[in-house]
């Protein structure tokens, strides 16, 4: 089991992407990759998370996340999710995370939900 974390920028806005699983054993690598990202960006934070690549998604994967939603949204910025796969999408409905995260359908989508906070 690994976590690799990828990060890029599209259109001033930082993309985070997230390959492999993110559960236990992954988490706290996962969450200093996510804050490092997010420390890095100009404030206010702008974070999409990409999530194709991630294979399995636990309890302590989505405390991963919201634990970069907190940080991101401290400092006046904000995060979108995109491109779950299917059993991940899942269990953000199952645990009703995508009611405040919505997921985008692809990485352009996210970042355009992001444009009223672009500075």
């Amino acid at each position: 089991m690994s976590i690799e974390t990828i990060i890029s920028t599209v259109d001033g806005v930082t993309v985070v992407g997230l390959v492999g699983d993110l559960d236990l054993a992954t988490a706290p690598e996962a969450r200093r990759q996510i804050l490092r990202a997010v420390h890095q960006c100009a404030d206010p934070p702008l974070l999409v998370l990409d999530l194709l690549g991630l294979d399995l998604l636990d309890a302590v994967g989505i405390g991963v996340l919201l634990a970069g939603v907190v940080v991101c949204r401290s400092r006046g910025g904000e995060v979108a999710l995109c491109r779950a796969e299917p059993q991940v999408l899942a269990l953000l409905h199952l645990t009703r995370i995508d009611e405040i995260l919505p997921v985008h359908p692809d990485v352009e989508a996210a970042v355009t939900a992001l444009g009223p906070n672009l500075p």
